[in-house]
């Protein structure tokens, strides 16, 4: 397993950096979208020939290192050195040597392109300067053929509105270090459109708007209580209500 760890500037990923740098309490409050991410990341892989993985914005590692084994490598970056610590603490000894971790912003870090057969994106999208160049980055990585598995919000569904809505009320007391991006579907359909990538599978699910409930509720109640309304990545039911979208795409071949 090798481990490299870059610097950047002070920037907006300066700031993000910070914020996952309390890597345990960000990933608490994120079990229920950890569940469904890992859910989905099997089913789109399952079958699928993969050789090379990188997996951006990698938490804990906790949804890419089930798909590690002795024919595979896997590149695990993340700009919180909170969460490649977590990441390096769960690599199997065994498959250690397949293992890259390296703690870098992703739109200043080195890839030979045409590298990956998969790339994870999950949750990232928000957090970035810009989208577009973020999508187009990962595309030039891809090999032909390759695959993106990206999860994001949709800051304008009527799901999406609601948390908007309640996040404003909160940031009155407590204002955030930085802005996230307010995504859309059609408006990143349109970017993976022009990168070249075709979606293959969509995912979608959302917090249901009870307020409180992921108080009351355990993490893996809440799970069960929200698959039982949308269901899973082979059978999505309810799917027009949710603003949580996971999409697997694929690179055209050139």
């Amino acid at each position: 397993m090798t481990r490299t760890s870059a610097t950047s500037p002070v920037d907006k990923s300066a700031l993000v950096r910070d914020v996952f740098e309390a890597s345990e309490r960000y990933l608490n409050k994120r079990r229920l979208d950890i569940m469904f991410r890992s859910d989905t990341v099997r089913t789109f892989t399952a079958g699928i020939t993969l050789r090379r993985i990188l997996d951006i914005g990698c938490g804990d590692g906790s949804i890419s290192l089930p798909l590690l084994d002795d024919e595979r490598q896997l590149t695990l970056l993340d700009l919180s050195s909170g969460m490649t610590r977590l990441v390096e603490a769960n690599v199997p000894p065994s498959l250690a040597p397949n293992v890259e971790i390296r703690t870098e912003n992703f739109m200043t870090a080195d890839f030979v392109p045409s590298t990956f057969d998969l790339i994870i994106c999950l949750g990232v999208l928000a957090h970035v300067d810009s989208p577009e160049q973020f999508v187009a980055k990962i595309t030039a990585l891809l090999k032909p053929g390759g695959r993106l598995i990206v999860a994001f919000t949709d800051s304008y569904h009527w799901l999406g509105r609601i948390s908007r809505m309640l996040r404003w009320c909160k940031e009155i007391i407590a204002p955030p270090r930085y802005r996230t991006n307010l995504l859309s579907y059609d408006n990143l359909a349109s970017v993976f459109r022009h990168n070249k990538l075709t979606p293959a599978s969509v995912f979608r699910y959302g917090y249901l708007p009870l307020p409180g409930i992921q108080y009351v509720l355990r993490p893996t109640s809440l799970f069960k209580l929200t698959r039982t309304v949308f269901g899973s990545a082979t059978q999505n039911r309810n799917a027009h209500m949710g603003n949580e979208y996971i999409c697997a795409l694929i690179k055209d071949n050139e």
